[in-house]
């Protein structure tokens, strides 16, 4: 069981909370505020703090006790750097270095992701997207955000603006919505409903016959979506007319995003769930008329499940998906099991964790980066490995089982051995047949040439980052090794690697340092001193190697 501190911080309202972890998540003790976000981040953190102190207090703890700390917060952002850049609805949030301040406040390992992503990691992981590798996750409340998960993993793009869904613009003109009109946000947000009651209600009152709703005592007064709901249930025709023209652009939005990343299902929140009897007929008949059949026959569109507990697991689960933990699971492990996998890969795995019991905590992360990799090499794509000093000595280490026979003998496949028989001349067959499978894989640190002369005539600390630009295609890994998790040169290559459409892999040690936020799974083992860290890595990639060379030749004749 851990104990995770989360942080919900909005431009209303803000909580501090604890949850225990494992087998669930239980929000046991809770503390909200109004934000007031006009006094400024120093005021508003120094809340936050205080409010933290109390919860601890309260149930007789110790930061020491602290796992993680998850921070769910409005963009932009950088979620991989922790920091808040500037949210229009927190003003005077400009540059916040909000990890490395609660980092330091704690002494606990903290996260920070926009709040519509961790939204989308709840019900990803908890609700309605449960089971799903391709999902995409709809706010729709005061706002229309979005969070993508795709094969597998969370979508935050470049500069963690991955999702803003509802700027998309859906016809030329039309309410405003995310600043710009005729948007996403615009036709289908509670703001944009709102707007759009309020010009169907002047409209129908200038040819005169007002909606029923309208008050002439009061004609500025404004109607909600939920109001609007109340009237459209008991049958009245304005009502229903504006449900129907909100559900029609709802589909057409949710056909643009069907097109363009296929999910298996789009989870829709706060409106959508308490309105989605009224809004469905006209979006499905939106859907219908836009969508690529296919992909539309493949696709749910649901409500959310989580509720009102969505803020408050948000934060929670920013922390666990950044630490590859599985909430759901006893032993929370992330599962990245493909039905492909024969048994003797989770079996390898089982041996490292009954070996080294201390490194039960990471059995998920292991499994995460596992599939990180395999599926870089079912894609045909190749791993890429960096360090300095014992972990470059590792990166070199994990070329070497990757390259060639491990645990098991690699015999190339009948034709190949055959072709090569052929090229190779006298004694063809028996060299031919010496040669062995191999799972493509290149240490940066060993190209002396190239790394001399770049440190010397560029700057040392980009020479892995070079090598990334040189060697990386999309669909490739980086694996970064740092026993802190700070190495700059490691850092940098793991940046470009993302820039440049790479899987990032990490192993680390201590709180995982930058390179654990940078990365999209992270082992970190628990050690702090450098030496005690490299003692725990040697058997994780091993097992790691011994897992891959299970998968791709472990079924071979």
């Amino acid at each position: 069981m851990r104990i995770v501190l989360g942080f919900d911080i909005g431009g209303t309202k803000c909580a501090a909370l604890l949850a225990r972890v494992g087998g669930g998540i239980d929000i046991f003790d809770k503390e909200r505020f109004d934000t007031l976000s006009g006094r400024g981040p120093d005021a508003v953190l120094d809340d936050l703090y205080r409010a933290a102190d109390l919860l601890l207090e309260r149930n007789n703890l110790e930061s020491s006790a602290l796992a993680a700390i998850g921070v769910s917060c409005g963009g932009p952002l950088d979620s991989r750097r922790g920091v808040v850049v500037c949210p229009p609805n927190l003003p005077g949030w400009i540059n916040i270095p909000l990890v490395e301040l609660l980092e330091k406040r704690f002494g606990a390992p903290a996260f920070l992701q926009n709040d519509a992503n961790a939204c989308a990691l709840v019900e990803w992981k908890l609700g309605a997207g449960r089971g799903t590798r391709d999902m995409v996750f709809l706010t729709m409340g005061t706002g229309m955000g979005g969070g993508i998960i795709a094969e597998g993993r969370l979508l935050r793009g470049a500069c963690d603006l991955g999702g803003e869904i509802g700027h998309l613009r859906l016809a030329e003109d039309g309410p405003i919505g995310f600043g710009k009109a005729g948007s996403f946000e615009g036709f289908t947000s509670g703001g944009g409903i709102a707007r759009q009651i309020q010009a169907f209600t002047e409209e129908r009152v200038e040819r005169g016959g007002p909606p029923v709703w309208y008050n002439p005592d009061d004609p500025t007064a404004g109607l909600s979506a939920r109001e609007l709901a109340g009237y459209a249930r008991r049958g009245d025709a304005d009502a229903l007319e504006l449900f129907h023209k909100v559900g029609t652009m709802l589909g057409k939005g949710v056909a643009l995003l069907i097109d363009t990343l296929n999910p298996e299902r789009v989870v829709i929140g706060s409106i959508f769930a308490r309105c989605g009897d009224l809004l469905r007929p006209a979006m499905e008949a939106s859907l219908r008329a836009e969508a690529i059949p296919a992909a539309l026959e493949r696709c749910e569109v649901v409500p959310a499940e989580t509720g009102e507990a969505l803020g408050d697991l948000a934060s929670v689960m920013t922390a666990l998906y950044a630490m590859g933990i599985e909430p759901t699971d006893g032993l929370e492990s992330k599962q990245t099991d493909s039905p492909d996998d024969p048994p003797s890969v989770t079996a390898r795995l089982d041996r490292l964790i009954e070996r080294y019991p201390a490194l039960a905590a990471a059995r998920g992360a292991i499994q995460s980066v596992y599939g990180i990799i395999r599926d870089t090499y079912l894609r045909g794509g190749k791993l890429l490995i960096c360090g300095n000093g014992g972990s470059c000595a590792d990166a070199q280490h994990i070329v070497g089982e990757l390259m060639k026979g491990f645990y098991l003998k690699r015999p190339l496949p009948g034709a190949e051995r055959a072709a090569l028989a052929d090229a190779l001349g006298e004694g063809g067959a028996e060299l031919a047949g010496m040669l062995q499978g191999s799972l493509p894989a290149i240490a940066l640190s060993e190209h002396s040439a190239l790394n001399t002369a770049f440190a010397n005539d560029v700057d040392a600390s980009l020479a892995f980052a070079q090598q990334v630009v040189g060697y990386g295609r999309p669909g490739d890994t980086l694996l970064g090794i740092s026993t802190s998790g700070n190495a700059r040169n490691v850092l940098l290559a793991a940046r470009a690697a993302r820039a440049r459409g790479l899987g990032v892999a990490a192993l680390t040690g201590g709180t995982g340092g930058m390179l654990s936020k940078a990365a999209d799974a992270a082992i970190v083992v628990p050690a702090s001193v450098t030496a005690d860290a490299q003692e725990l890595h040697l058997p994780v990639y091993h097992t790691l190697c011994a897992m891959l060379e299970e998968r791709f030749f472990g079924l071979s004749e």
